[in-house]
């Protein structure tokens, strides 16, 4: 039996694990993805950026699906096994497309990702939450942080090692080795299913009737029909992709109304906080967008003057960083504690936009110093996401666990999914805007190109940035008042029960 009132009982270790296997299985495929289309699948700037910013966009914005399935129908560790099988699928299938350069079954192949990520990717959070006690809830923050450093050390070692693979391998051998990581992960799902299940929510715990598991094998048929359209037809499919999102927000206010009253003034504040981190994932997204694209352009072939790198691989450093920096901030947060200073999670992340702030104009001064090559040093690069992963790391680490702290525990998947639907929203939006910085593929790089393309880009989001640090940090103090109005009305509820 294990033990909940640990610093990391047992499920969670085994799902920190897991967490490793799945950020080196999924975010080195996307590393690979922007090259492979622009190259091998002949697609245009403008579309390889629009094709990753919906790819970017898809699981997120239906992980808010996902996880109202895994809430009201199926449960959450069924929905991670699901999720995740499909995942196994999806590699593989990505991998035959990718040997005979087949468009439709490669497109098919990150339909299929996707879904799988919508499916999965808030339940894990609700196991791990669940497999800490009540009274226990500090090591659970502690344990979101660790788990997202973990995903951050798998991810960096794909993004960085998965490029050099491509010479031996090619894209398909590459693709089949995320499938074998999945295939990994379902293997250790299989061996611990029982423990797994008891941190899951009550359906986890009982057998589905015939009708649910009909419905929801023809959802998800439509649903993954849904993706594939939207990436086969990106000009119509980024609208589908808003309403999704935007929808998802709706029935979130539409549950405000049914709450008790107390849960009323969090749930509140946690839909201001979603309306801040779209905004935040806006400058998140363009790390996989129009950053990644001016790295591919223009990124020199070596970093700190002597360790080879490809330009694909620059989206290595954004969880390198986060990896290094996860232990420290840490550190940081218990030092403020002790001197009786605790930031509220918005607090956090006004100090977030301005790490993104500065950021983004490193970013344009970076442009501004275009070496005899033609190429920008790579250390430019590493330094503006020291900046980026600084950021994402206090929003990234805290933002679940803060909205699975703030609404009832029957919509715990789904809300968690609302940080996703952010990341969607922001996705897809980043990705229409840096396709107007989107370059024919023969155009030669002068540093009068690169000043007229992307130094002005840079600097205006680093102005954005810079105006939503001053307004979050605002909302920030209306955010505490309405959560510490929300738990005295709880604890009067609470001694309301008790009286009678």
């Amino acid at each position: 039996m294990q033990d909940h009132n640990s610093r990391f009982p047992t499920i969670s270790k085994i799902l920190i694990l897991r967490q490793l296997l799945w950020g080196a299985a999924f975010y080195g495929t996307y590393v690979l993805l922007t090259k492979f289309f622009l190259n091998d699948l002949n697609y245009s700037e403008a579309d390889t950026i629009m094709m990753m910013g919906a790819f970017g966009a898809v699981g997120p914005v239906f992980s808010a699906v996902g996880g109202f399935v895994a809430d009201k129908y199926i449960g959450a560790f069924r929905a991670v096994y699901i999720g995740y099988t499909a995942y196994l699928a999806g590699f593989v299938l990505l991998g035959v497309g990718a040997s005979d350069l087949n468009v439709p079954l490669s497109i098919f192949a990150i339909a299929l990702i996707g879904y799988a990520r919508g499916l999965s990717a808030t339940c894990p959070t609700v196991l791990l939450g669940n497999s800490y006690s009540e009274t226990n809830r500090d090591a659970f923050q502690q344990g979101l942080t660790v788990n997202y450093s973990i995903n951050n050390l798998g991810s960096f070692s794909a993004k960085y090692l998965f490029p050099f693979l491509i010479a031996y391998l090619a894209y398909q051998g590459v693709f089949f080795i995320s499938g074998l990581l999945m295939a990994c992960i379902l293997v250790l799902f299989f061996k611990f299913r029982k423990d797994l299940e008891s941190v899951g929510n009550d359906l986890d715990k009982t057998p589905l009737p015939f009708m649910t598991w009909a419905l929801f094998f023809v959802g998800s048929i439509a649903t993954l029909g849904l993706v594939f359209w939207i990436f086969s037809n990106l000009d119509m499919g980024k609208y589908i992709l808003y309403s999704l999102g935007f929808g998802a927000i709706g029935y979130f206010i539409y549950e405000i109304t049914k709450a008790t009253r107390a849960y009323q003034f969090k749930m509140v504040a946690v839909l201001i906080t979603v309306c801040i981190l779209i905004v935040f994932y806006f400058f998140y997204g363009q790390m996989f967008t129009s950053m990644n694209m001016y790295a591919i352009n223009l990124m020199g072939d070596k970093l700190l003057g002597f360790i080879p790198i490809y330009p694909e691989s620059n989206m290595a450093f954004n969880p390198l960083w986060c990896f290094v920096l996860g232990g420290p901030m840490i550190q940081v947060y218990a030092w403020l504690d002790r001197k009786g200073y605790s930031p509220t999670i918005p607090t956090k992340i006004a100090g977030a936009f301005v790490l993104s702030a500065i950021a983004f104009t490193l970013l344009g001064l970076s442009s501004e110093n275009m070496g005899p090559d033609g190429k920008i040093s790579a250390d430019w690069i590493l330094l503006v996401h020291f900046f980026q992963s600084g950021a994402e790391l206090i929003v990234g680490a805290l933002g679940a666990g803060f909205i699975f702290e703030m609404v009832p525990r029957y919509l715990a998947a789904f809300s968690i999914g609302l940080r996703a639907v952010a990341i969607s929203l922001s996705g897809i939006l980043a990705a229409v805007i840096a396709t107007k910085i989107a370059l024919p593929k023969d155009i030669v790089f002068t540093p009068e190109v690169v000043e007229a393309v992307y130094t002005g880009y840079f600097y205006m989001l680093a102005q954005i940035a810079a105006f939503m640090s001053v307004l979050t940090f605002a909302l920030s103090r209306v955010i505490q008042k309405l959560i510490l109005r929300g738990e005295a009305l709880e604890a009067e509820e609470k001694e309301a029960a008790l009286s009678h």
